[in-house]
């Protein structure tokens, strides 16, 4: 099966973003990247009417250490994890 229509959304900052989920509200999703919206749209069993795709928003991909932890932006991918010496220092089963 294939999703039903949607409209598309590339924001490219954080304030953008929020703008646009606040204006869409229930009816707009977020979409991150290794996730399982996509899978669900192709049953149905989730039909939004926008989607957001964050991953243009430099202000979520960062990953840095900080006040004693670590902190993951929400477009940070796994192999970034993976290869980070702070995230291995730190947090080692993460990595």
């Amino acid at each position: 099966m294939k999703p039903p229509a949607f409209a598309y959304h590339r924001p490219e900052t954080t304030a953008e973003a929020l703008a646009l989920l606040g204006e869409f509200g229930e009816d707009g999703r977020v979409l991150a990247g290794g996730q399982s919206l996509v899978p669900m749209m192709n049953f149905r069993l989730a039909q939004p009417d926008h989607l957001v795709d964050i991953n243009r928003v430099a202000e979520l991909s960062h990953l840095r250490r900080g006040n004693g932890e670590i902190v993951v932006g929400a477009t940070v991918r796994q192999a970034a994890l993976e290869r980070s010496r702070e995230v291995r220092e730190d947090v080692p089963l993460l990595s």
